[in-house]
């Protein structure tokens, strides 16, 4: 089996197992298991099918077994587990990426270079003997520092790279969390490291050792370690009620302060690093598309959607209050200086990617490194000899900056090290007056309080993260936890902790502003069940129902926001709109009639009732009201074209043929256009002047079956203004012979 065939069989299995279909499960285990060649897994697996059988018979007896569903449960986690190992044993056995060819190497080293990242881990924990060794040994302090970093790397791939750990190494990492002596940026490593090796492998205990640097709240590495919870209960949500002790262990979480705030702000951050670009290309290639075929094709003939470009941009109620500028504690300076520099990601994720090359970033663990001064891998880097410049002190005031993340910090002290000294000089001023700014917006009104710095921890690692999925040379080979969409509601992590309603409004209003509108509607949703006269959830609902195409619940919740509060124009309008989109084109001319009443002069209102009584075959109805858009806004040249529609179905040529030779002068090429004038001209019995725009139409159709399909449409507006169909069809066969 190739990398692909195992993957897509192992989700498969997991597919099965949490949909209870325990017997396609076991057949395809056994698949995995041939493949595998360990031919000893038959036997657990056969174990396993007689306890699911017996499973099945007891269920069926008048005697129930009260231990049935703990048995249950028990041999559902025993297959998943037994899927994971067999993955993990396939992918590493043929090694076909880069990772699992490094973890080969750990295995097959595993004896010697396990033992001794582990062992070194524990000294560093446990005593200061290391210290005193070296000294005894006349090792100086710099290449003992140089050891102890690169010892930690072996740390690092040990940890990331084991599927499960041993008793003494859990023991090992335990003692690791609580030391004293060990520094909080090598805790940090080994958090990263747990997290990737959670994300890669499920071991109950990497969760329980992240909950263990959680409640040690030693600070820079408690965060690091709710946001690798955040991640891993994202990947396994469906394995958390197979897992007591995991509900156990999260419920104990709410003993922490402010833990609600706190997992606001990491929903908050992390919504900021997703691409809001999908959501708005969906509405446009998609929904939107879908919907206007669902139209009559007049719509697409005369563009009456985009005679006013602001149609859809028409957009959020302007009386709706922005949720942030109520809530201070969301908004501090320093959040609105980094939105503002980078907004989450972007400015910075550019000016930096191309500077990733550099051998530092060829370890992996360098990537979730945070930044000291003194490490060893970029001294050479900052250091300067003789005259050379010293970035030393540039450097410390690096370290405690919080507008840049810690790998692209490592990225800008590599690159100014490299550069000539006179530019060095120069970039090293411009830099320490960018940093004594920033310090002195961090300084004022007490901007940076204990809660801002904790944001500004879960931003820049967030954003280291970002980094490492979205550059690194290997990133095709990690599964992008960016795109990943969490829901408040379905996953149990975040729903047993988080519970307060002002939060969960706060991270609803959140996604409702990113444009994340499934995800915000689910919450408004929830939240309307428990207060049933808020006008501004029914508004938002409405709203978000709108902006997922789903236009009939759209209407369905203006209606219930009208009923609140009758007679407002934004919601009146937003009915109309609807209404249009399910073709409801009396129901629409009743709402903009009234939209009409409340503002007489909206050229937009206007133009919306001409576009429904066009629909509604009302042409001369329709053309008094397009006149008055024509004279309100003369250089609106787009208003020609249902005035020469309109012009021409009630037999006013003359009018129609000026409209449209107006619009052609600024586009010769639209189809519809020159279809149009092309019948105005035959009908003026100019068959030959007509036949000549008929070919230009056709040679600008997309092909002939459209312009076949525009043209048979208008038959009966040609038969009013005196064309035999007989002629029509003879006229069709010409064209496409001609073609």
């Amino acid at each position: 089996m190739d990398t692909t065939q195992v993957n897509k069989l192992y989700q498969q299995i997991c597919k099965q197992l949490y949909s209870r279909k325990i017997l396609d499960a076991i057949e395809n285990l056994e698949k995995l298991i041939v493949a595998s060649g360990r031919e000893f897994y038959l036997e657990q697996l056969s174990q396993q099918k007689i306890i699911y059988e017996n499973i099945l018979k007891h269920s069926f007896n008048k005697i129930k077994d009260p231990e049935r569903d703990k048995i249950y449960f028990k041999l559902v986690r025993d297959l998943l587990e037994m899927a994971d190992s067999l993955k993990e044993l396939l992918l590493t056995m043929n090694a076909f990426t880069h990772v699992y060819a490094q973890k080969k190497d750990l295995e097959r080293t595993k004896a010697s270079e396990r033992t001794e990242a582990l062992a070194y881990l524990e000294s560093l924990t446990v005593t200061n003997e290391l210290s005193g060794i070296l000294e005894e040994s006349n090792i100086s302090q710099e290449s003992s520092k140089a050891a102890n970093e690169e010892a930690l790397i072996k740390v690092f791939n040990t940890v990331w790279l084991s599927d499960k750990y041993s008793q003494a190494e859990i023991e090992t990492l335990e003692t690791a969390c609580h030391s004293k002596q060990l520094p909080w940026y090598n805790k940090s490593l080994i958090v990263s490291a747990l997290t990737l090796s959670l994300l890669r492998f499920f071991d109950i205990n990497k969760f329980m050792l992240l909950f263990s640097f959680v409640h040690a709240k030693e600070q820079s590495v408690w965060q690091r370690a709710l946001i690798g919870l955040f991640f891993n209960f994202i990947k396994y949500n469906k394995r958390f009620h197979l897992y007591p002790a995991l509900k156990e262990k999260t419920l104990t979480l709410q003993e922490l302060p402010d833990l609600e705030k706190n997992l606001e702000a990491i929903l908050i951050q992390f919504t900021k690093t997703r691409e809001t670009e999908s959501v708005s290309k969906k509405w446009n290639e998609e929904i939107l598309p879908a919907m206007m075929k669902l139209r009559p094709k007049i719509e697409q003939k005369l563009d009456l959607e985009n005679i006013f470009k602001d149609e859809f941009g028409e957009e959020k109620n302007p009386d709706w209050e922005t949720v942030f500028e109520d809530a201070p504690d969301l908004m501090d300076k320093l959040q609105e200086f980094t939105e503002m520099q980078m907004e989450g990601m972007d400015v910075f994720m550019s000016a930096f990617s191309q500077l990733k090359n550099f051998p530092f970033f060829y370890k992996i663990s360098n990537w979730f490194l945070p930044f000291y001064h003194h490490n060893q891998s970029i001294k050479h880097y900052i250091k300067g000899s003789g005259d050379n410049v010293d970035l030393t002190p540039l450097v410390q005031k690096l370290e405690s900056t919080h507008f840049m993340c810690n790998s692209d910090k490592y990225s800008f002290c590599i690159n100014l090290g490299m550069i000539p000294d006179q530019q060095k000089n120069m970039m090293m001023n411009m830099a320490s007056a960018e940093m004594e700014s920033m310090s002195e917006i961090e300084k004022s009104d007490g901007a940076i309080n204990d809660f801002a710095k904790t944001k500004s921890i879960y931003t820049q690692y967030f954003q280291d993260l970002y980094r490492f999925y979205k550059l690194h040379p290997w990133k095709n080979e990690f599964e992008d936890i960016f795109r990943w969409e969490p829901d408040v509601f379905e996953n149990p992590f975040i729903s047993h902790l988080i519970t307060n309603t002002h939060t969960i409004r706060n991270i609803g209003e959140f996604y409702f502003d990113k444009k994340f509108y499934p995800y915000a509607l689910k919450i408004f949703l929830a939240l309307q069940e428990r207060d049933q006269s808020n006008l501004e959830l029914f508004e938002k609902i409405a709203f978000c129902y709108e902006k997922t195409g789903d236009f009939e619940s759209a209407l369905e919740y203006y209606k219930k926001a009208e009923l609140i509060e009758t007679g407002r124009l934004w919601i009146i309008q937003k009915m109309a709109f609807c209404s249009k989109f399910l073709n409801r084109w009396e129901e629409a001319l009743s709402y903009y009639k009234e939209a009409e009443r409340q503002n007489p002069d909206d050229m937009k209102i206007q133009a919306h009732i001409g576009q429904c009584l066009i629909h509604l075959e009302r042409y001369q109805e329709a053309l008094e009201y397009y006149f008055k858009v024509e004279v309100l806004a003369p250089e609106n040249h787009k208003i020609r074209r249902p005035l020469a529609w309109c012009s021409f179905v009630i037999g006013k040529l003359d009018t129609a043929q000026n409209y449209l030779e107006k619009l052609l002068a600024k586009d010769n090429k639209n189809p519809f256009d020159l279809m149009s004038l092309g019948h105005v001209l035959w009908c003026q019995n100019q068959e030959e002047e007509a036949l000549i725009y008929y070919k230009k139409s056709l040679l600008n159709s997309k092909s002939f079956k459209e312009f076949e399909s525009a043209f048979v449409e208008d038959k009966k507006h040609l038969v009013k203004n005196g064309i035999q169909p007989f002629e029509m069809d003879l006229m069709l066969d010409y064209l496409k012979l001609d073609n």
